[in-house]
């Protein structure tokens, strides 16, 4: 998992729950930094603090999502509603998580996210034989 979260708190959360679950994760500071990181780990999820990303938080999704693991990105805000999620998906996310973030809404995003890659994985692998 790749997490570019811009709170302490949410850094604090996020790697206490990797920790309990045994997940990897790396932090990074910026999006940019995270598609580099994405690009050479592979990542399966990717958490995104849309404070990070600014305005230009749809772009940042999409260079995210397109990049050679095909990630499910979870999106995460202060602001957390049906049009947003509506948003996110359009642009290639998977789910949006409010903030500050609480371990057991993450653990569960994460843990559906993962479960769609995977099937997703499964089914583009069966597709290209």
């Amino acid at each position: 998992m790749v997490a570019v979260l811009a709170s302490e708190h949410d850094r604090s959360v996020v790697s206490n729950l990797c920790w309990r679950y045994q997940w990897e994760v790396f932090f990074a500071n910026t999006c940019e930094q995270a598609r580099l990181v994405s690009d050479e780990l592979n990542p399966q999820i990717v958490l995104m603090d849309r404070d990070v990303a600014g305005s230009g938080w749809r772009k940042a999704m999409f260079s995210l999502t397109s990049s050679s693991s095909e990630a499910c990105i979870v999106l995460v805000s202060r602001v957390v509603d049906d049009y947003l999620w509506n948003e996110v998906v359009y642009h290639g996310g998977y789910e949006v998580v409010g903030k500050p973030i609480r371990e057991d809404e993450v653990a569960k995003a994460v843990r559906l996210a993962w479960c769609y890659w995977r099937s997703a994985a499964k089914y583009l692998a069966a597709a290209k034989k």
